[in-house]
């Protein structure tokens, strides 16, 4: 891949990542709560459904005053640790919003003591896949909390989220053919057309049926100590020697690698996506195997 081809997709991210500056302010604003009258539980809110915390189904530090449902997409700033603390979060448009991520299922509990014990580990069951495809995300498990149990509809929102920069869009299943994705939106087993706009150039997803450039394959993670335009330039080398013996044996087939934008490099996404694709970038058809044949 020409460098200039991968620094205008680097640009190209950049300004779809840029537009997210004022969603993640907006959230991070938090107002102040009444006490409760009553004894808090744990997570902040009242007890049997009583008090200011029955009107939110995750409890009032999360903020929504609606339970989520499979396919929202989420902004999250953490109260603490990411993915160890209870994160505030908002729902924005998957499209335009540069989510962090996305609800991918929504896990339904008998009762209150079922989805505490039970409720996270079955969404780590359920959306692992999903998560594990990509290239910087884990799996957040949001219960409700016992006041806001009925609010919620017994649902635990099983989240994916990147660990750390936002995914940017939708995720899995939720995507469409002819859709654009970014290097933190690329899944293994995506199939897209490299588009080229003269001055830069996109990423459009396809079925692997139909005509297209690249497949991705893995991810790599760039040397700690390798500076943003280094790994850059070496992208290529890096998903080469990861996956090259496997997935491109022969001349007709190459590695190549993406990075997403120096803001999200420096933010601890250090991924390289890796795709596999016709050496002299030509479009294909079928997906390929890792024995470097189409099946």
């Amino acid at each position: 891949m020409p460098i200039g081809g991968i620094l205008a997709l680097v640009v190209a991210v950049a300004l779809v990542v840029a537009a997210g500056v004022w969603a993640a302010t907006t959230l991070s604003s938090d107002g102040k709560h009444t006490a409760a009258t009553k004894k808090a539980s744990p997570d902040g809110s009242s007890p049997s459904g009583t008090g200011a915390g029955a009107a939110y189904p995750y409890g009032p530090d999360v903020g929504l005053k609606s339970p989520l449902r499979t396919g929202d997409c989420v902004r999250a700033v953490w109260t603490g640790t990411a993915f160890a603390s209870r994160p505030k979060l908002g729902v924005v448009d998957c499209a335009h919003g540069v989510p962090d991520g996305q609800v991918m299922a929504v896990d339904a509990a008998k009762d209150f003591g079922d989805a505490r014990d039970h409720g996270g580990e079955r969404c780590a069951s359920d959306v692992k896949g999903v998560a594990g495809a990509l290239a910087d995300a884990g799996v957040y498990a949001l219960t409700p909390t016992e006041a806001g149990f009925r609010v919620a509809g017994g649902g635990t929102a099983c989240l994916v989220l990147g660990r750390h920069a936002p995914i940017g869009g939708a995720i899995g299943r939720f995507r469409r053919p002819g859709s654009n994705v970014w290097t933190t939106e690329m899944s293994v087993g995506d199939c897209w057309l490299y588009v080229d706009h003269t001055t830069y150039f996109t990423a459009t997803l396809t079925d692997c049926a139909d005509q297209h450039t690249d497949q991705v394959i893995g991810s790599v993670t760039a040397p700690k100590v390798t500076a943003f335009e280094d790994a850059l330039r070496r992208a290529n080398t890096l998903c080469g020697n990861r996956f090259e013996s496997t997935w491109a044996p022969g001349s007709d087939r190459s590695v190549f690698g993406y990075l997403s934008d120096e803001s999200n490099w420096k933010a601890g996404f250090d991924s390289v996506v890796c795709t596999v694709g016709k050496a002299d970038r030509s479009r294909t058809t079928g997906a390929i195997s890792s024995s470097g044949t189409t099946p």
